[in-house]
């Protein structure tokens, strides 16, 4: 799709917060997904993929938690927003590992 065409379909949908719009927006859409449903499939792919990743992000600042409290090191405030704060997998699980071994809670956390 070219930049203009582009450009004008976002024209003619609008991008307010006008409860008429957004209804056409949704009409809009629901019936180019239903004309392409290997893009709809693909978008329901890539939402349930979101979907498990913020689970597993999820789990992983519980169990973090988890080991910290079973280990008896107090988490400061900053710290407990540092672990909510973050969606990275990788961190948080790096955190964890750290968790098992630190001495205290901001260990945990370098």
């Amino acid at each position: 799709m070219s930049a203009t065409v582009r450009e004008e379909l976002l024209w003619w949908v609008g991008k307010g917060e006008d409860p008429e719009v957004k209804a056409r927006e949704r009409e809009i859409l629901q019936a180019l997904l239903g004309a392409n449903p290997d893009v709809q499939q693909k978008l329901v792919e890539k939402g349930i993929e979101k979907g498990i990743e913020k689970g597993r992000v999820s789990e992983a600042r519980t169990a973090l938690r988890r080991v910290l409290a079973q280990r008896q090191l107090a988490l400061r405030p900053e710290e407990d927003a540092r672990i909510e704060g973050c969606a990275e997998l990788d961190v948080l699980e790096r955190w964890l590992e750290r968790a098992v071994t630190a001495a205290t809670a901001a260990d945990a956390l370098t």
